[in-house]
């Protein structure tokens, strides 16, 4: 009886250490999605900020660009219930 119940015991603490293994994994990929999404902003502004400051040289293509990135932006942007 008493080495089932030390089976047992082992078979929980591997269980309980699988558990927290994979939550930590699942933990370590939302914040490199996060991660990836603060850098993807980033970009999206920076590509604005020159086709707005280089407007002069293109101005359909500047006009094209900001606005298809700030109807995208619009697009995804959740609602806020009233």
């Amino acid at each position: 009886m008493q080495i089932l119940a030390g089976a047992l015991a082992i078979v929980v603490v591997i269980c309980v250490c699988l558990l927290l293994f994979f939550r930590s994994l699942a933990d370590e990929r939302a914040r490199a999605a996060e991660a990836e999404v603060r850098r993807l902003k980033a970009l999206l502004e920076d590509v604005k900020e020159v086709a707005w400051t280089n407007r002069d040289i293109a101005p359909e293509l500047a006009t094209i660009v900001i606005d298809t990135i700030r109807v995208a932006e619009r697009s995804h942007r959740p609602e806020l219930p009233d």
